[in-house]
């Protein structure tokens, strides 16, 4: 007759619990496998409910107004977006068409 190996007692955790296990994760200096086994937690479960609290962060908003001070001014102007398309100005004349283009681009 086989014998469950040592140490792989499996436990469910409240949801409470694991926030704080969460919490008191991303305070540590731990990697992920020196924080589950310090705490008794599989690395496949730490790893899965780092996953699931990443996914349910709404993503910050990258992009803010800049109004700037003196639009007729000659400054090259250069807008980044976070999925990598890159909207270039050679000087601050075309600023005024910039609103209008990035209506029309995929955000």
């Amino acid at each position: 007759m086989d014998t469950p190996k040592t140490g792989s007692v499996r436990r469910r955790r409240t949801h409470k619990q694991q926030q704080r296990l969460l919490a008191k994760f991303q305070q540590s200096q731990f990697t992920q496998s020196e924080f589950a086994t310090q705490h008794g937690v599989g690395l496949s479960t730490l790893s899965k409910w780092l996953r699931l609290e990443r996914a349910a962060v709404p993503a910050k908003v990258k992009f803010q107004e800049v109004r700037l001070p003196n639009p007729a001014s000659r400054w090259p102007v250069e807008v980044v977006s976070p999925q990598g398309w890159i909207v270039r100005l050679q000087n601050g004349s075309d600023v005024q068409s910039l609103p209008e283009l990035l209506r029309a681009l995929p955000c």
